[in-house]
């Protein structure tokens, strides 16, 4: 595993935060080799469009329709840009412990790392995070993941829901019945965009 002190990512949303659904059973073994710079960069370029793509959509959708219809995107946007990088071999997706969708649940691994990179975040030491593994039929992999922090703006969604505004609470109550990604405060870890990709032999 490898921690990699790179400037923080503030700019990326809290309402951008959830995708699709993790794998069960026993994980595979993690390497001990570090990630060849090309398939590091092809993991942070997967995750900088993600990031980049949603929260500019994102500001359109609050400045048009306030933070409604920024739920409203986030609900039916972030699956479409996750099935054009899986039609690129590149599983990328956001996960965290307190999900607004249910199929943005961590699988093991990447609950494992976000509890590093909780703990990263508490010491203000690294932003990212790697890790190699061989899965059950031989193919090693890269996991990457980069943190999503909430910014002021977040909060109107993910922070105390007692101080969200009326249409807020009835939209989210309709969609997310089960919400657990509130109480958050602006420069709290809110989860991460997680990379998976195959390494070439």
């Amino acid at each position: 595993m490898r921690r990699a002190n790179r400037g923080m990512w503030a700019v990326i949303l809290g309402l951008v935060v959830m995708g699709c659904g993790g794998g069960g059973g026993e994980p595979p073994v993690a390497d001990t080799v570090e990630p060849d710079s090309l398939t590091l960069a092809r993991a942070r370029g997967a995750a900088d469009a993600m990031g980049q793509d949603l929260v500019t959509m994102l500001m359109g959708a609050l400045e048009r329709g306030g933070p409604s219809a920024a739920i409203a995107f986030c609900a039916d946007s972030a699956q479409v840009r996750s099935a054009r990088h899986a039609a690129e071999g590149v599983t990328l997706r956001r996960v965290s412990e307190r999900v607004r969708n249910p199929e943005n649940r961590p699988d093991e691994r990447e609950r494992r790392l976000l509890a590093v990179m909780a703990a990263n975040h508490a010491a203000a030491a690294g932003t990212e995070v790697t890790e190699l593994y061989t899965d059950a039929a031989g193919v090693r992999y890269l996991q990457y993941l980069r943190p999503i922090v909430v910014q002021e703006r977040c909060v109107t969604c993910h922070g105390d829901p007692s101080g969200f505004p009326r249409e807020v609470r009835t939209l989210l109550a309709e969609r997310y019945p089960a919400d657990s990604a509130t109480g958050y405060a602006a420069g709290d870890f809110r989860g991460a965009i997680s990379v998976r990709v195959a390494v070439k032999p």
